[in-house]
């Protein structure tokens, strides 16, 4: 089977900003950092019927808690957006300070009536 793949990157004029379409859904990486103990990484994406944003920290083999991954989302419906597109999402977040990112959406979500799911998910990486 023969199967062909979109894939088209696009700079923001900045390389922080990069943008994935797969299949015509859109990723966007606000954030993405490391240090000799963590890599850390923020992600605002779409499938077929959710947009979601989520930060991630992943340790590197030998620090912290090695192979404990953490990843707090956030997870809205497409049918329960009430007009709010992924541009306008994805504006918000980008001038929003990566530290208040996660709360100011939330805050956002909940003044507009939108419903979300929202938690923190950690599992134990067995490779690192």
């Amino acid at each position: 089977m023969l199967r062909i793949v979109k894939v088209h990157f696009q700079n923001f004029n900045n390389p922080q900003y990069m943008q994935l379409e797969l299949f015509d859904y859109r990723r966007d990486c606000l954030f993405e950092s490391e240090n000799q103990c963590v890599y850390y990484y923020d992600v605002l994406k779409e499938t077929d019927d959710t947009i979601s944003y989520s930060e991630h920290i992943e340790p590197k083999k030998g620090y912290a808690v090695c192979g404990m991954e953490y990843e707090e989302y956030i997870d809205v419906k497409r049918d329960g957006l009430r007009g709010l597109t992924y541009d306008q999402i994805l504006n918000y977040l980008k001038d929003a300070k990566k530290e208040d990112r996660l709360e100011k959406y939330k805050t956002l979500l909940k003044f507009r009536n939108i419903p979300f799911e929202a938690d923190l998910f950690t599992w134990h990486n067995e490779d690192l």
